[in-house]
C-alpha cells in the first residue's frame, strides 16, 4: 500500500511539474497542434475552440503552480492572444470565403451540386490549413527556442510574471501583430452584413454552422 501511495505521489508531482512547465514541452506542442489541425479541419471549429479552452485551463493552473494570482484570467487570455486571434480568423474565413473566391475569379466553384460543394470545402479546408498552421509553427518555435536556451526556472518565471501584467510592459512585435491580427479579425465579422451579402441573420447562422461540434447532423 505504501508502494502505491509513493508512486501515485511522484506521478502526481510529474503530473504538476508538466503542467506547470507544459508551454516548453514537446509533447504538450505536438499533442496541441496535431489536435487543433486534425479536429478543427476534419470535424469543425467547435473542436478548435475546445482545445483552445484546454490549453487556457492548463495556463490557469499553471500561474497557480507559480504563484500568479493577481489578474489570472487576464494573463491568460494574453497567453491565448494568438490561438484566439486564430479562432476569429477561421470564423471570419467562414463568411468571407464566397467574397474570396470571388476576387480569385473562382466564385463558380460555390455552385454547380454535390461536385462544386466537396471542391469548396476542399479549398476551405486548405486555407484554414494555412491559417492555423501559422499559429501551429509559433507554438513550435516557441518550445524550439525554449529547448535552445534551457528554459526558465519556475521560481524565476513565476517571479517575473508576478512583476507585472504583460500587457502592461513593452509589446514586442509578436504581440502587436496578434493584437492587431484578432482585432482586424473581429471587425470583420462584425462588419459581415455591410461588406458581403451576409445579413445579420444569415452571418448569425454561418458562424452557428461553423461551431456545431457535428457539421450535417
Amino acid at each position: 500500500m505504501s508502494r502505491t501511495g509513493e508512486a501515485l505521489r511522484r506521478a502526481r508531482r510529474r503530473w504538476l511539474r508538466w503542467v506547470a512547465e507544459h508551454d516548453d514541452r514537446w509533447s504538450f506542442t505536438l499533442l496541441y497542434v496535431g489536435l487543433a489541425l486534425l479536429l478543427s479541419m476534419a470535424i469543425s471549429l467547435f473542436w478548435l475552440v475546445v482545445v483552445v479552452l484546454a490549453h487556457g485551463v492548463l495556463e490557469w493552473f499553471a500561474l497557480g503552480r507559480r504563484g500568479v494570482r493577481d489578474r489570472r484570467l487576464g494573463r491568460v487570455a494574453w497567453h491565448l492572444k494568438l490561438d484566439l486571434g486564430l479562432v476569429l480568423g477561421a470564423l471570419w474565413l467562414g463568411l468571407y470565403l464566397d467574397v474570396l473566391f470571388g476576387v480569385a475569379g473562382i466564385g463558380a466553384v460555390t455552385r454547380g451540386g454535390a461536385q462544386a460543394t466537396a471542391r469548396f470545402l476542399a479549398w476551405q479546408r486548405a486555407v484554414r490549413g494555412v491559417l492555423l498552421g501559422v499559429d501551429d509553427a509559433a507554438l513550435v518555435l516557441r518550445a524550439a527556442a525554449a529547448r535552445a536556451r534551457g528554459g526558465d526556472a519556475p521560481d524565476e518565471a513565476g517571479a517575473d510574471e508576478r512583476a507585472e501584467a504583460p500587457w502592461r510592459r513593452r509589446w514586442g512585435l509578436g504581440d502587436r501583430l496578434a493584437v492587431g491580427l484578432a482585432a482586424v479579425f473581429a471587425l470583420l465579422i462584425l462588419g459581415a452584413p455591410l461588406l458581403t451579402d451576409h445579413t445579420v441573420a444569415t452571418a448569425l447562422a454561418a458562424l452557428v454552422a461553423e461551431l456545431h461540434p457535428w457539421p450535417g447532423r
